[in-house]
């Protein structure tokens, strides 16, 4: 299989906290001014007002659970998720679907960000596999660790991690793949699978039965699948 278009020209520089160097040439840029305290106050007073118009509108039990949230992001995410089914912010009695869809899709990708040990940097990663980071970039480019990117810079699951090395069948099953968005490749391996009896790819691919797995990763997006 060619390798994935990963990188494409002109992508910008890696963000530092990913611990990647820039795919290209560097390019003097001019750096641009941090937002000012008054820019910063008036975002936190819009914001906390628009955070009490929800809350008032929340069902009890939900704003229980969105206070007891492990984090102040966990926090926000369950309270623009009932923003959404409400309208409190949108139309009232009219919620926007597609907000709504948007919101769906950003709790996806932060649970994805999350589960089965969470996301390792380029160095973390790296490091685990004896090489450099740039050779780790080499690796994605090629299609042969799983990555998602983030914001300017790319994270690795933590799921593909074996004792030594990469998990054993983790490359015959990106090389299996027809889809390419690699949001969905990572939700494939930690979903559970018709094909695989219900199974996640990644419980299966652990008992060592890389057969079904590849099977299951080419027929993903195929329809009827």
């Amino acid at each position: 299989m060619s390798a994935r278009s990963a990188t494409s020209p002109g992508r910008r520089a890696r963000a530092a906290e990913f611990g990647e160097a820039p795919a290209g040439p560097s390019r003097t840029r001019r750096a641009e001014p941090g937002p000012s305290a008054d820019l910063v106050e008036a975002f936190v007073a819009r914001g906390a007002r628009a955070l009490a118009r929800i809350a008032q509108r929340m069902p009890r039990q939900r704003l229980i659970e969105a206070v007891g949230a492990e984090t102040d992001t966990d926090l926000l995410f369950c309270s623009m998720q009932d923003a959404a089914a409400i309208g409190s912010e949108i139309t009232p009695d009219h919620p926007d679907p597609l907000t709504a869809a948007f919101l769906r899709g950003a709790e996806m990708k932060r649970a994805l960000l999350k589960a089965e040990g969470g996301v390792l940097s380029a160095q973390q990663l790296a490091d685990h596999l004896g090489i450099t980071p740039q050779g780790l970039g080499k690796k994605r480019d090629r299609n042969q660790v799983f990555w998602l990117e983030i914001g300017d810079g790319y994270a690795y699951p933590a799921f593909q991690v074996g004792p030594k090395g990469l998990l054993p069948g983790i490359r015959e099953v990106l090389d299996a793949f027809q889809e390419e968005d690699p949001w969905t490749r990572v939700n494939f391996m930690l979903t559970g699978d018709a094909r695989l009896g219900g199974r996640r790819p990644i419980d299966v691919l652990r008992d060592g039965d890389v057969t079904s797995v590849t099977r299951a990763a080419r027929g993903l997006g195929e329809h009827g699948a």
